[in-house]
């Protein structure tokens, strides 16, 4: 049963049954899934944003990442995120890993892209978004990590796979 439909998302209280038999009632977040992307400026750079986060009332560092509108392609989604927050286009888009973001509470299915050959064409951020790019080299992004000054999740798993996958 559905409780609340947001813009994002929608609140859902369904009784279910377990593969061992048990029976209880779940309460879950029903989410469209949403993108993430690491926008490579060179070989080693990468743009970072910073960003003011209402629900956790701080500013943190980011991936530029956004919700999928109702039946959008990723691929779209993640270029359309690339322009209204840090104002790039990519030549290229490459999907370096998928994830659930929470199983627990919600099936939101983040996908992350590596966007390169990237050209600037003017930020176009939501009324709502206060956002500050940031470029840093991915070994300065590794010790943020470290030093616990990336606190987000996507961004630690975007940022950690590129240097997996690109052997930085």
């Amino acid at each position: 049963m559905k409780i609340f439909s947001g813009k994002k998302f929608e609140v859902h209280i369904e009784k279910i049954k377990l593969p061992n038999g048990y029976e209880r009632e779940l309460e879950y977040i029903k989410h469209r899934g949403s993108v993430v992307i690491i926008p490579r400026i060179s070989n080693d750079k990468i743009i970072l944003i910073r960003q003011f986060r209402p629900v956790i009332g701080k500013w943190i560092y980011e991936l530029p990442a956004g919700t999928l509108e109702e039946g959008e392609d990723p691929v779209e989604a993640a270029r359309r995120e690339l322009i209204e927050e840090i104002g790039y286009e990519a030549e290229k888009l490459t999907e370096i890993i998928g994830f659930y973001a929470s199983p627990g509470i919600t099936n939101e299915f983040m996908r992350v892209y590596l966007a390169e050959g990237l050209k600037y064409v003017g930020a176009k951020p939501e009324p709502y978004e206060i956002i500050e790019p940031i470029e840093v080299s991915v070994n300065d992004a590794l010790k943020m990590i470290n030093e616990r000054k990336i606190e987000d999740a996507k961004t630690i798993i975007g940022i950690l796979m590129l240097k997996t996958r690109l052997n930085l």
